[in-house]
């Protein structure tokens, strides 16, 4: 089951939200625990027992490590079997067959167990006695299959005491009909225009229909990552609980370094604060700062997955936020060593004119220094997505291939680009002009007055509509 899904949005969640609400509040997280174990049983039943399994697993070993009759060798022996148990099961997963299938969720829960056990071991959360809490943290369905990543503290108050009030229910309907009219009316709009592209063979395509195809994935993924985000924070408060934000206008970074700041947030927190950080972080010189750099990098793309694929994404990410890092380290230097020779406008003695004019200069190479930032990191960023939209190694090498105009095409059809923007193009300015920051804060001023409502209202049953006629696309997330 899926969050755009009609099973979902008029069956599933008006049945378990009556049921939550005329629930006693002491006994909610016995129905949202067995409303999320229903959930995941529809969409994963031959892989329930595992999730249980884990629950049950990761709780006895918690309560070893913080028991005061565990000696150091129990204590770090239940520490090592957790993370070692967890991370083998995601590895065999990621590496197994095909036919065998990913578990729905296995990375976001995953790393939320080994977030709950590291901090346990490092004492800085006292253990969770309860296993009814802990069972509904791990596998509460706004955020079990596709995050966001959520550490223990960040719920725990609200798992013993969860509030609901008609504001947070408001608030969560109005983000939930955002994401899911993202992820319809976008996200699932522009997926067809990939389609299309792989139909006609890359090795046919036409460098510019390359182009447009892959400015097309980077909008679907986009909208299809950041509408479950909205869907799950929006769920979330319903519920009561205040799931943290996924995304931050990334689209709109100066650099490849704050665009992975702002994308998938709780991904990046959770290798700062469990790998890079532990390692030294930047704290050690500009060589082991590299090194600790590398090592994330090669775990978020096993992350997404174990194919060359994702290792060739992952790898030219790397590469790159390595070079912005030393760049930046020694322009500050630069910037640093110059610094005593500046002289201070406001002691400078020429006329006002003059100031003025230095001034104009200085805010137009301003404009000039962000814009020439935003065009290389859409760049970078729309070449790397199509490592992600092309999984096989060897169609990824044909579509680079026929992007860059290196290899020859076969029965190429130039006037097809023209035939596709017409069919796509409006979707895809759409789809940039919500990437921006005037955007997000008209939603923001726009959503609680009449005209807003109305108008989310409309979209979300045009959107429903929509996947009546169509079916129910999985979000692209779950695939990891």
């Amino acid at each position: 089951m899926v969050f755009s899904s009609v099973e979902f949005i008029l069956f599933f969640l008006p049945i378990f939200l009556i049921v939550y609400y005329i629930t006693p509040v002491s006994y909610r997280n016995v129905v949202l625990l067995f409303g999320s174990l229903i959930f995941y049983a529809y969409g994963e039943p031959k892989y329930i027992v595992l999730l249980l399994v884990s629950m049950v697993l990761n709780y006895w070993l918690a309560r070893g490590m913080a028991s005061e009759k565990s000696g150091i060798f129990l204590r770090k022996g239940c520490f090592y079997i957790g993370i070692l148990t967890n991370l083998s099961l995601l590895l065999a997963f990621k590496i197994a067959p095909q036919e065998l299938g990913l578990p729905l969720g296995i990375s976001f829960y995953t790393f939320q167990i080994i977030s709950y056990l590291i901090d346990v071991y490092r004492k800085d959360i006292p253990v969770e006695t309860s296993l009814l809490k802990l069972s509904t943290y791990i596998c509460m369905f706004p955020q079990l299959v596709a995050g966001p990543i959520v550490t223990y503290q960040e719920v725990k108050k609200q798992l013993d005491h969860p509030v609901t009030t008609w504001e947070g229910f408001d608030a969560g309907l109005k983000d939930f009909s955002a994401g899911l009219i993202m992820k319809v009316l976008l996200a699932d709009r522009l997926s067809l225009l990939f389609k299309e592209i792989a139909g006609m063979g890359y090795i046919s395509a036409p460098t510019s229909v390359l182009w447009l195809g892959s400015v097309g994935y980077s909008l679907q993924i986009y909208f299809d990552f950041f509408g479950y985000s909205m869907m799950a924070i929006g769920l979330g408060r319903m519920l009561g609980f205040n799931l943290p934000v996924n995304f931050n206008l990334p689209y709109m970074s100066t650099s490849v370094r704050e665009f992975y700041r702002r994308w998938h947030i709780t991904l990046g927190r959770w290798f700062a604060k469990y790998v890079y950080i532990p390692l030294g972080g930047s704290r050690n010189g500009m060589k082991k700062t590299l090194r600790n750099l590398f090592i994330v990098w090669i775990l978020t793309s096993l992350w997404h997955g174990v194919s060359i694929n994702f290792i060739l994404w992952g790898m030219i990410l790397c590469l790159v936020i390595m070079i912005e890092k030393v760049v930046s380290y020694y322009w500050n230097q630069k910037k640093d060593g110059a610094k005593s020779e500046t002289v201070d406008l406001k002691n400078n003695t020429t006329e006002n004119t003059e100031t003025e004019q230095k001034t104009k200069k200085l805010n137009l190479n301003l404009i000039i220094k962000k814009t020439l930032q935003h065009i290389y990191v859409l760049f970078i960023i729309v070449l790397t997505w199509t490592c992600f939209a092309v999984t096989d190694f060897q169609d990824l090498s044909t579509y680079l291939g026929r992007m860059f105009g290196i290899l020859s095409g076969v029965r190429v059809n130039e006037t097809i680009f023209m035939t596709l923007l017409g069919k796509y193009g409006f979707t895809i300015l759409i789809g940039i002009l919500l990437c921006t920051n005037k955007a997000h804060q008209c939603y923001k001023e726009w959503k609680d007055g009449y005209l807003g409502m109305i108008t989310l209202a409309i979209l979300f049953w045009v959107s429903v509509w929509y996947i009546h006629m169509m079916g129910d696309n999985p979000f692209l997330y779950f695939r990891f």
